[in-house]
C-alpha cells in the first residue's frame, strides 16, 4: 500500500474544506454532504487501495458539486457518479500518465492497479472510460 497516496488524498480533501469523519455505517463505505462532510466506515473497505479509490471518488463529488439524495432515481445517481469519476480520471490519471506507466512495463489492469494503489475494478473502469468516452486505444502506440 502506498501510504503517501492516501495521505495526499486526505490532505487534498482537507484543503477543499472537507471534514472526514469515521462513521459506523452498516450499508455504505462512505457518504458525503454538500456541506463539506465525508463520513466513512473503514470497516467497509477491504484494502488501502479501496480507501484510496474511495477518497479520490469522493473528492470528485466535492470538486464537481455532484451530490444526490439516496432515494434519487438511478439515472440521476449514476450521472452524478459518472461525473465524479470522470473528474478523478482526467485530473489524476490522464492518458499520458497511463501510457508512461505502460511504457514502464505496467500493461495489465492488475499491474496498473498495483502501480497506482487502486483496486483492479477501478482501473478497469478508468480504462473503459478512456476507450468508450474518448476513443483511446491503449494497446496501440500514441497517435494511431
Amino acid at each position: 500500500m502506498n501510504a503517501t497516496a492516501i495521505e495526499r488524498a486526505y490532505d487534498r480533501l482537507e484543503d477543499m474544506g472537507v471534514e472526514v469523519m469515521i462513521c459506523p455505517f452498516s450499508r455504505f463505505a462512505a457518504l458525503v454532504s454538500p456541506d463539506g462532510f465525508l463520513g466513512m466506515n473503514p470497516l467497509q473497505l477491504a484494502s488501502g487501495a479501496e480507501e484510496h479509490a474511495m477518497l479520490l471518488h469522493e473528492e470528485g463529488h466535492f470538486a464537481t458539486g455532484t451530490f444526490y439524495q439516496l432515494d434519487s432515481p438511478y439515472t440521476l445517481r449514476q450521472h452524478q457518479e459518472n461525473l465524479a469519476d470522470r473528474y478523478v480520471f482526467e485530473k489524476y490519471f490522464p492518458p499520458e500518465r497511463l501510457r508512461a506507466a505502460m511504457r514502464a512495463g505496467y500493461t495489465e489492469p492488475w499491474q496498473l492497479a498495483e502501480y497506482f494503489d487502486l483496486p483492479q475494478p477501478y482501473v478497469e473502469q478508468l480504462l473503459d472510460y478512456y476507450a468508450e468516452a474518448r476513443g483511446i486505444d491503449f494497446s496501440a502506440p500514441p497517435g494511431e
